[in-house]
């Protein structure tokens, strides 16, 4: 059965089965105040297993696309006491799923104190995506009070087709943007890296949605657009989460979800709320091809880790559910410590207010930056509330800095560091250039390869480059991520990066 959502993407494919780290592991937490009891708890865990049989898959890639088989057993619940839980939570985000072999989910309860314990569920992005952390944690408590719910059917169906009014929609609309200027620094996305993480309440600001009289979401879409147009950006780029579920798939856990772009060109003199409602019927328009991967249907675009620097992810949370006997909080918005964009906007609107948080790489971005764009974020949504029809070029900060790269910070400043130097052709020993040449040459069973040639010019895939690390593996004694072959898909970028995982 095939994986019919976002992993039909090529890209997409190649990164989650090849690379990332943990860019793909989706987190959830449960704390519990009160007596557990841990028995119902493992046994509520296991039967929101055998309502969601997608928690019992694994994958395998065949022809391009994703294949749902059997996994070699079951998501395992753990028992364990925890001492240090952020350590512990930590390690059990960071370990890795084995694709081919499954199952791509896994519990782990631990007790903290005597009436203290903590839930913590970690799914990969295959089998599961936001709005199922609202599914899992109403099963679970049903089955905790013994009302566990009956099993599904496996969600997932054939292979989407591409209608050409979807590839028409696409390939007028598509842009392959990868820089963004944030508070007049241009910033490029690169790889999957390591994320940093800072907090906002943006409660009091939503009343801007009132008052332009569209929705919290599209508002705060709005707003996003806004300051990076006011920061510089004469075409704005923000990728949003979008949700595929039907009504018949509305109470499965899995991935139905997809990540579109959704662009905008304002001029000097557009409103704030001219702008919200452009992008309202933007988005009401790409909702009619939000089954259809972006890239895919304008045509192909070579792989890297984001379809745009900054991405929002933007959900209404669920009311709160209850666990008889126990209070109850939950990690919403908890991180893989791992980010593909320059700038990741994660937002969870709720009853309580709508909390942010603003997921960045610290070797793009300083965090001092980032505070202050969450800052400027503030100031755009208060001044909207304040009045809707406010021009875009008001909302630009005062300050102004020239476009350049951040400085090198020195360490134990508590900053970014500083960016590598870029890899030099000669700096990398000829034998070793020479010794990855040849391994491309017998997998892409090509008579010469040039050491600067482009892989993905040459016919690579992700089949390829699985070939190629296996054989660099075996050969060198080195595992090469994959985003080494984002970042520089050339024989010498591929041997430099060797060089430097051997030192």
């Amino acid at each position: 059965m095939v994986l019919a959502s976002q992993a039909q993407h090529g890209m997409w494919i190649t990164e989650v089965l090849h690379g990332t780290g943990t860019a793909y592991h989706m987190p959830f937490a449960l704390w519990f105040d009160g007596p557990l009891d841990r028995e119902a708890m493992v046994r509520a865990c296991e039967a929101v297993v055998d309502r969601h049989p997608v928690l019992r898959c694994a994958f395998e890639q065949r022809d391009g696309e994703l294949h749902l088989v059997p996994a070699a057993g079951r998501p395992p619940v753990v028992f364990t006491s925890a001492h240090d839980p952020e350590h512990l939570l930590r390690t059990e985000i960071a370990r890795p799923f084995d694709l081919g072999r499954g199952p791509l989910a896994r519990f782990t309860l631990a007790e903290v104190a005597a009436e203290r314990h903590v839930l913590l569920f970690v799914g990969h992005h295959l089998v599961f995506d936001g709005m199922s952390k609202d599914l899992l944690t109403r099963d679970l408590a049903a089955a905790y009070a013994g009302e566990a719910p009956p099993p599904l059917p496996m969600p997932y169906g054939a292979p989407l087709a591409i209608p050409p009014e979807a590839s028409a929609y696409w390939r007028s609309r598509w842009r392959d943007a990868s820089e963004v200027v944030i508070d007049g620094t241009a910033r490029t996305v690169g790889t999957a890296g390591r994320a940093e993480e800072v907090l906002l309440d943006l409660t009091g600001e939503m009343a801007a949605a009132q008052a332009a009289g569209v929705t919290r979401f599209e508002a705060f879409l709005a707003a996003v657009h806004g300051l990076l147009y006011a920061y510089g950006n004469a075409e704005v780029a923000v990728a949003i989460a979008m949700s595929t579920r039907h009504a018949g798939t509305r109470d499965h856990i899995g991935l139905f979800a997809t990540e579109l772009p959704v662009y905008s060109a304002p001029k000097p003199d557009t409103t704030f709320r001219q702008l919200a409602h452009a992008l309202r019927a933007e988005v009401r328009e790409l909702n009619r091809f939000r089954d259809v991967p972006a890239a895919r249907a304008a045509g192909g675009v070579r792989p890297r880790p984001a379809l745009a620097p900054v991405s929002i992810s933007f959900r209404r949370r669920a009311a709160n559910v209850v666990f008889p006997g126990l209070r109850t909080s939950a990690e919403w918005k908890m991180s893989n410590r791992t980010v593909r964009n320059v700038l990741h906007l994660q937002a969870v609107d709720g009853d309580d207010g709508l909390r942010l948080t603003l997921h960045y790489s610290p070797d793009l971005v300083s965090a001092q930056d980032v505070e202050t764009a969450g800052n400027d974020l503030r100031a755009v949504l208060a001044a909207a509330g304040a009045d809707p029809d406010v021009p875009l070029t008001a909302l630009a900060p005062a300050r102004a800095r020239p476009a350049a790269a951040p400085p090198p910070v020195a360490a134990g400043s508590g900053g970014p560091p500083a960016p590598a130097p870029a890899r030099e052709a000669g700096a990398v020993d000829g034998e070793l250039v020479e010794q990855v040449r040849l391994i491309w040459m017998e997998v892409l069973r090509i008579d010469d390869v040039a050491p600067d040639e482009d892989l993905y010019d040459l016919g690579g895939h992700s089949l390829t480059i699985t070939q190629i690390s296996a054989r660099i593996r075996k050969r060198l004694g080195v595992e090469v991520p994959f985003d080494v072959f984002l970042d520089d898909p050339t024989v010498t970028g591929v041997a430099a990066a060797v060089s430097e995982l051997r030192a």
